[in-house]
């Protein structure tokens, strides 16, 4: 998700795709028989393969066609429009099953903190530990029996296979901390170089972790910008001691250690930057860093999994939350930078949900379920969601008319929405980018969504 007090905001709709799109005579998910001879319309039916099913269970045939889209890439995002549905969830769940079943590919990275990701990567690895436990621990909207689902078939997938082709779980994120990297610096520096640990204490206490997520957060938004930067200068010192130290003996490897330093000062710099004045958001930065440095690391291919402004592969990106009055413009986010650095060894696949209920809010208190109505004609979810069948993949490079690669070039205004919500305001989340084939390589497609279903449910 965008997390907590991340800015959000507005954009003008494209021309181009407004046109498109008016003229289609769409109307939602139930084509008319005009939107039947729209060449959009016509070319999505001929080349969308219907997903057989939603769930996480049963084969995952129905995808085979990721095989052409993925080829040899090495790092894969799976995007979504909105944190708090169920099936964007399992869906991505069925996607990351046949990539690591039949693609090979190793690492599930997550639009999660890399503390809580440690300790997920860490049970999915040994088995040690309770499922459930660290899936509680986790960000607000993944605390789900969808995501739990997840985890428990990785750690079966695990089972008995040689450490080096276990699949590994990444916290590709820095907007949250949890204590371990707190606790794991301060051991590897006493462990290595002991008479550096006063040294450490000094900026690593003020710092320090507040017991749980909600408590951080409460004490760290109470801070003042002039003392939110002295945060950061603090993290800074704790950053430079950390690289500058050797590998030794200790429990905890060194990459880990300067990973664990990293991330702290991650979120210290991502909360104090004044985000709508930078072309380059420093979050982004760094997800993009965690995912690169975990790759060469590795040699894992990797599945991201994180909000589509995120996992675009466009250059740039604007977007807008409401209640925020204005646009967050022209960003280069982690998806940006993935593909500057990877080129099409970085594959893009974008989610859209036609309608349904979300569970979102969490910036509020308790969460609520969300009525999602199907988007408007602005948006290029409109036309996906004239397809025959609501539940598809859509590979954006397939051939096509003139027409139709006039479309997949032009300006494209997406829906997504974070963790508040208004119906009345729906044109209004949205996210732009120059290009729908520039910034996604394929398109999930779900017709309906039902809420997130959280752990405490049963």
């Amino acid at each position: 998700m965008l997390a907590p007090r991340v800015p959000r905001h507005s954009a003008a709709l494209s021309a181009a795709v407004l046109a498109v799109t008016l003229a289609s005579g769409c109307a939602g998910a139930q084509a008319s028989q005009s939107a039947q001879a729209n060449p959009m319309t016509t070319w999505i039916g001929d080349n969308a393969k219907r997903l057989k099913r939603t769930d996480a269970s049963g084969s995952v045939a129905d995808l085979a066609s990721l095989r052409p889209i993925v080829k040899d890439a090495k790092v894969v995002a799976l995007g979504e429009p909105s944190h708090g549905t169920h099936e964007q969830l399992t869906v991505r769940h069925r996607a990351i099953r046949y990539l690591v079943e039949e693609l090979g590919f190793r690492t599930v990275a997550w639009e999660e903190s890399w503390g809580s990701g440690v300790a997920i990567d860490r049970y999915v690895v040994t088995g040690k530990g309770d499922a459930r436990e660290v899936v509680s621990q986790m960000g607000f909207q993944w605390r789900s029996e969808a995501m739990l689902g997840l985890v428990r078939w990785m750690r079966e997938f695990n089972r008995d296979r040689a450490d080096d082709d276990k699949v590994r779980f990444l916290g590709a994120d820095v907007m949250e901390v949890r204590a371990i990297p707190f606790e794991e610096v301060r051991r590897y520096v006493k462990d290595v170089a002991p008479g550096r640990l006063k040294e450490l204490d000094r900026d690593l206490r003020p710092i320090r972790y507040r017991g749980t997520l909600e408590a951080h957060f409460g004490w760290y938004f109470k801070q003042s910008p002039k003392q939110q930067r002295e945060l950061v200068r603090h993290a800074r010192a704790v950053k430079k001691l950390v690289d500058g130290l050797p590998a030794g003996m200790s429990r905890i490897d060194l990459d880990d250690a300067v990973q664990h330093a990293t991330t702290i000062l991650g979120f210290y710099e991502s909360y104090a930057e004044q985000i709508a004045e930078v072309p380059e958001p420093v979050r982004d930065q760094y997800i993009a860093d965690l995912i690169e440095g975990w790759q060469r690391r590795t040699g894992h291919r990797i599945v991201y999994n994180a909000a589509n402004v995120h996992t675009t592969a466009a250059p740039r990106v604007t977007w807008q939350f409401p209640p925020d009055p204005s646009a967050l413009r022209n960003k280069v986010m982690a998806g940006g930078h993935l593909r500057k650095r990877y080129g099409r060894s970085y594959i893009s696949i974008g989610t859209v949900s036609h309608r349904g209920k979300i569970l979102g809010g969490w910036e509020l208190g308790p969460p609520s379920v969300f009525t999602v109505p199907p988007p408007g004609r602005a948006m290029i979810d409109h036309i996906l969601g004239t397809a025959k069948h609501p539940n598809y993949l859509l590979d954006l490079r397939a051939k096509a008319p003139a027409q139709v690669r006039k479309w997949l070039a032009a300006p494209a205004t997406m829906r997504i929405i974070g963790s508040a919500y208004d119906a009345k305001k729906d044109a209004d989340y949205m996210m732009r980018i120059d290009s729908m084939g520039g910034g996604f390589d394929a398109i999930l497609h779900l017709g309906r969504t039902t809420p997130t279903r959280l752990l405490n449910e049963g």
